[in-house]
């Protein structure tokens, strides 16, 4: 299938989006990675290259509405696919970008999966991008990791769904310094997270 340039114009709610750091410098982004949605909740991975990260770094925010046309799209090829869809769409320096405002497009923007899903691998692959809610029940120590010239704080966290299932993930950085304040507070209160 060859790429093929889009010349309609779509109103998409950007649900994801990432920074993908440079492997040698991770202070330099090398793309930008994006899940967008439309009104009736499908989904598609998008790209911005890295020369063209400049150009739109600053113009787009994820859970923002957009009006984009102009954009190039092409089969995933890539290994890590965020989502199952066959396309992708690429950015393009032609491309328009452009925010709106619709009280009336909607907000869900996660695709929760039980977590039954992860423990015995049903219908998931490796890289999509999901989201999981639960309740934190335990939590270990804040640990450091040494990647490159940097030293990045983890933790190790144990989720509980609403039906008892409990599953691990481990929190890094920014994330364990958001939680830990709710984690250490005096209050009682349950800690309910989702994440993806």
């Amino acid at each position: 299938m060859r790429h093929s340039n889009v010349k309609m114009i779509f109103l998409v709610r950007i649900v994801r989006l990432c920074h993908v750091p440079d492997r040698d410098k991770p202070d330099n982004t090398v793309s930008l990675e994006l899940i967008i949605q439309d009104e009736k909740g499908d989904r598609i991975h998008a790209t911005v290259g890295r020369s063209l990260i400049r150009m739109f770094k600053q113009k787009i925010k994820e859970l923002s509405l957009y009006f984009m046309k102009n954009f190039v799209v092409g089969p995933n090829y890539t290994k890590l696919k965020y989502m199952r869809h066959k396309l992708k769409l690429a950015f393009t320096h032609k491309m328009i970008v452009e925010e709106a405002n619709d009280h009336l497009f909607g907000m869900s923007i996660f695709d929760l999966k039980p977590y039954e899903y992860l423990i015995n691998k049903i219908d998931v692959e490796e890289s999509e991008l999901f989201d999981v809610i639960g309740e934190v029940v335990s939590y270990g120590e804040v640990e450091s990791h040494n990647q490159g010239d940097k030293i990045i704080t983890y933790m190790n966290v144990e989720l509980e769904d609403h039906e008892r299932n409990n599953i691990s993930a481990t929190f890094w950085g920014e994330f364990v310094d958001q939680i830990l304040p709710h984690l250490e507070g005096l209050s009682h209160e349950p800690v309910i997270v989702v994440m993806q």
